[in-house]
């Protein structure tokens, strides 16, 4: 008896000795690793923060928010032998549970983005699995500390829950049913944010989509947030899901005197003229409905620049609105009119004498007599011309010379990198489209109506052009 208890005293006394070696081991750890552990995560903090880093805010926590409670906890369990099972030591495992739920929530809102993300590693999310992966991190972390910090028995959490989830599920119908639509619009992902959708009556830009509903920006502005149990009712259009290139059409009438195979070219023309209108696939013109004295024509175009489709088609207008002018397109009247004139009808303003003067004011044609002089001005016809629209492009021949009576108009040139550059600005009585006179010489400058009219008379842009 007494060979075994000596032989069990050694082992204790080993033990002990063992002890107090891992808890110097412990000490020295704590010492030692914390301080170089927060320090190095501070320099790599400083570092992140300089760059806009994305899991700058995650390191921060753990550096601020987990260390703390981690070294304390370590301490009274590995040095002061505190039980576990003591509240003190349950309470600081509490702190630290909480510490590492809200790092795990910003390392989530760093790699999971549902948004525009900034680097490869990062993944982009639907708004509602961000929502989801955040809740599911809270509940992970909380089912953790009660059943294994504080000893809960969750099967019994988890059977009151069973019970009282009809009488949720009974109060919560609308929400569930919006919840159950979001999960199931993320997997089958009709649109994305950023998408312009039309939704029933309602047409705009995705800008969020979240567990209960859409919320949509319309082209007035206004923001529409749309349920998405009622979205799992409708039909949704999405513009821009496939394929960015959006089609619309615009119908025009034209009098019956006028050929199709002339209008259609003139109507084609106006549309690629319009900046943002695709030239591939190219606008189509065609005849859709004749009647006894008008013709309908339809436009079909190509846009990408959905958001400024309006814009788009009024500009489109507007130059079907000069072109028809340029080309003298006759519009259609009833097949009987009956006029009363109580008074001689006012001429349209005679612009002759105008071209006249002009003509006189230019040393070009100051010399000439004025026979020559009136003949020029009577041969001369008149063009009008919208905003932004081009009356001569570079690189093709030059219709005949031109004098400008009202407006501006810019001259560029262009670059080698595809843009124009601004040569000068052209003001009422300038001369252009001089390489008119050359024969087989195209025009090297390109010229278009710039910004607002330029006169104060109200009057529209106009040029007056001689034939070559």
């Amino acid at each position: 008896m007494e060979a075994h208890f000596a032989q069990y005293q050694t082992i204790q006394a080993i033990m002990d000795t063992i002890t107090e070696q891992t808890q110097i081991l412990w000490a020295l750890a704590l010492m030692v690793g914390c301080p170089i552990l927060s320090i190095s995560l501070g320099e790599i903090v400083s570092r992140l923060r300089s760059q806009l880093h994305p899991l700058t805010e995650t390191l921060h926590i753990i550096r601020v928010l987990v260390l703390p409670p981690l070294a304390i906890l370590l301490v009274m369990l590995k040095l002061l032998n505190v039980s576990a099972n003591k509240t003190a030591t349950q309470v600081v495992a509490t702190m630290l549970g909480l510490a590492v739920m809200y790092s795990f929530i910003a390392l989530v809102n760093a790699i999971l983005v549902p948004g525009q993300r900034r680097y490869d590693w990062q993944i982009n999310v639907p708004n509602l699995l961000f929502q989801v992966a955040r809740v599911s991190v809270i509940l992970c972390v909380a089912a953790y500390l009660l059943a294994y910090v504080w000893q809960v028995d969750l099967s019994k959490v988890f059977a009151a829950l069973g019970v009282g989830s009809l009488v949720i599920a009974l109060a919560l119908q609308d929400t569930l049913s919006n919840l159950v639509s979001g999960f199931l619009l993320i997997f089958e992902s009709p649109f994305q944010v950023g998408d312009w959708v039309k939704i029933k009556d309602v047409e705009g830009e995705i800008l969020e989509i979240n567990w209960r509903a859409v919320r949509l920006k319309t082209p007035d502005r206004d923001v529409v947030i749309i349920p998405n149990g009622v979205l799992g009712q409708e039909t949704i259009y999405n513009y821009t899901l496939l394929d960015p290139s959006h089609g619309d059409q615009v119908t025009f009438t034209f009098s019956n005197e006028e050929a199709p195979n002339r209008v259609m070219p003139i109507l084609k023309a106006a549309a690629i003229a319009v900046d943002g209108i695709l030239v591939d696939p190219e606008p189509q013109a065609r005849p859709r409905k004749v009647t006894d004295h008008q013709t309908e024509y339809e436009v079909i175009y190509y846009i990408k620049d959905f958001p400024n489709a309006g814009s788009i088609k009024g500009q489109f207008i507007t130059n079907i609105y000069y072109a028809a002018k340029r080309h003298q397109l006759k519009q259609p009247v009833p097949s009987e009119q009956h006029y009363v004139l109580h008074h001689a009808p006012s001429n349209r303003q005679d612009y002759k004498p105008d071209i006249f003067n002009a003509l006189v004011a230019l040393p070009i044609f100051r010399d000439l007599d004025q026979d020559v002089l009136n003949s020029l001005s009577h041969q001369a016809t008149i063009e009008y011309y919208g905003i932004g629209e081009t009356i001569i492009c570079a690189g093709e021949f030059d219709e005949g010379v031109c004098i400008l009576l009202e407006g501006q108009v810019v001259l560029t040139s262009p670059t080698q990198a595809g843009k124009n550059c601004v040569i000068t600005y052209l003001e009422k009585g300038d001369l252009f489209g001089e390489m008119a006179l050359l024969r087989n010489e195209p025009s090297y400058t390109e010229c278009g109506l710039n910004g607002p009219n330029s006169d104060t008379t109200g009057q529209e842009p106009i040029s007056m052009v001689f034939p070559s």
